[in-house]
């Protein structure tokens, strides 16, 4: 069975660019990250979370890298499609693809690529890898 994926779709706002008025490149990763979690929050699942005994669970970014295309302006309409490259014993790694709605027909503008790591932390601000839970894998890596 194919990976789900899920897109968001967003306007380059002014306080976005920088001063040669085009997107900077930051925000590509914002971007993905707010893929992410917006896909997240579609499943029911939760980014973030304490267990009963005040553990906290999360998933901080690993690795991420941006490949870019072509420049995003100051008021494009794009697209943000992620899908599930991998889930690991402890990890989802992502990609992303960056598309520009030019008269309605998308433009692939940047890929990127984005590797998380399911973590528990403890009191202390330790944090340990666990395994991504079954809730998570069944969502992102449904089995056929």
């Amino acid at each position: 069975m194919a990976s789900p994926n899920f897109s968001i779709t967003r306007r380059v706002e002014f306080h976005e660019t920088d001063a040669a008025g085009i997107m900077h490149f930051s925000n590509f990763y914002r971007w993905m990250e707010v893929c992410e979690h917006e896909w997240f929050r579609a499943t029911g699942l939760a980014m973030m979370s304490t267990t009963p005994e005040g553990v906290r669970l999360g998933w901080p970014r690993r690795e991420a890298s941006c490949g870019f295309v072509r420049p995003l302006r100051c008021g494009d309409v794009v697209r943000v499609t992620g899908s599930v490259a991998d889930v690991g014993t402890t990890s989802v790694t992502y990609e992303f693809v960056f598309e520009k709605d030019r008269a309605g027909k998308w433009t692939e503008v940047a890929r990127g690529r984005m590797s998380t790591v399911h973590v528990k932390q403890d009191s202390a601000g330790r944090m340990e890898a666990e395994p991504v839970p079954e809730k998570v894998r069944d969502v992102l890596a449904p089995r056929a």
